[in-house]
């Protein structure tokens, strides 16, 4: 059976029994292993963005401009 063959079969089921699953189904990854992979894309995405900023590829703002420019769009 295919991912594809399983993920259809599971959203035809009850929405409760879509949650157990669901529930069932996080429950038996590995946090841990998330963590780790997640600390190192974060890791990876934050060496990017500070090597941005000291190139000069990245504009940064204070924090007054960047309030004055979320305001604008609202």
């Amino acid at each position: 059976m295919t991912i594809d063959e399983i993920r259809s079969q599971a959203l035809s089921l009850p929405p409760q029994e879509r949650e157990l699953l669901a529930i069932n189904l996080f429950g038996s990854l590995s946090l841990e292993e998330c963590q780790i992979e997640i600390d190192g894309i974060w890791e990876a995405e934050i060496a990017s963005r500070s090597e941005a900023v000291r190139t000069g590829r990245s504009e940064t703002l204070d924090a007054q401009e960047s309030l004055e420019r979320v305001r604008a769009q609202f």
